[in-house]
């Protein structure tokens, strides 16, 4: 389990494991049980980061600061699959063509279109959340949004005949699907009981729709596709808290 979870820091972060470790592509299939680990790993780390610059600076210059830390320790990983995903629906007539340019390293008009609004969102959105509900926030969006992975490969196929999405999605096993939804269950326990429901059927929501757009127009999923939904569903949470916190 240990070395699942260091697999899982390697795949989706840029925080330093041991250079001798290779994961074989079935365990990076069965390091998606850590991915929402990894989540914790991620916003706990945000978290921790603005309520120690929080003594020193406006609270809207540390959400800034908390955005910047979660692009760099995660080398941007989603935010590019989301600019690519935006890229190729928006450009691509058919299937191929969207494969095609989702593949293309070169950022077009969707997708650095889609970079600003996403950023905009989240700086926005963070910066109206006051301190004791941003931390839960934080945790609970990070970690949301990596447990997406699983559902979204139990359900559809991978669209490519290879890549590196390819690795996780046709290897989801019922013992990764166990961790990681428990992972999830036992981070939502920081919100009270009705606001935790209401962030777990926004998440299923998210991945509901957004999964069904992938069917609709691959008939399937690529890693770039984990990622959008991976990043729609972390701004969608913080909208949901802000809007409950609107309701008290």
């Amino acid at each position: 389990m240990v070395r699942g979870f260091l697999i899982a820091i390697q795949f989706l972060t840029r925080l330093p494991v041991p250079r001798s470790l290779v994961g074989t592509e079935g365990e990076i299939g069965q390091a998606v049980a850590f991915f929402p680990l990894v989540g914790i790993v991620v916003g706990g780390g945000g978290a921790l980061l603005y309520a120690v610059l929080s003594r020193f600076l406006p609270a809207t210059t540390c959400v800034l600061l908390v955005l910047i830390y979660s692009a760099l320790i995660t080398n941007a990983f989603h935010e590019d699959g989301l600019a690519d995903s935006l890229d190729g629906f928006g450009g691509g007539w058919n299937k191929d063509e969207t494969l095609n340019i989702m593949r293309d390293s070169r950022i077009g008009t969707f997708g650095a279109l889609g970079l600003i609004f996403l950023v905009l969102a989240k700086y926005n959105l963070l910066s109206m959340l006051d301190s004791q509900q941003m931390w839960r926030w934080l945790i609970v969006a990070h970690t949301a949004s990596r447990w997406t992975v699983v559902p979204l490969c139990l359900w559809l196929p991978y669209a490519r005949e290879q890549g590196q999405g390819g690795l996780v999605a046709r290897r989801v096993s019922r013992r990764a699907v166990l961790i990681a939804t428990l992972t999830l269950a036992v981070v939502l326990l920081l919100l009270p009981w009705p606001v935790a429901f209401v962030a777990l059927a926004i998440t299923a929501a998210v991945v509901i729709i957004s999964g069904s757009y992938y069917r609709y127009r691959l008939n399937g999923i690529t890693g770039d596709c984990l990622g959008a939904t991976n990043q729609l569903v972390e701004v969608a949470l913080y909208f949901t808290g802000v809007i409950l916190s609107k309701i008290k």
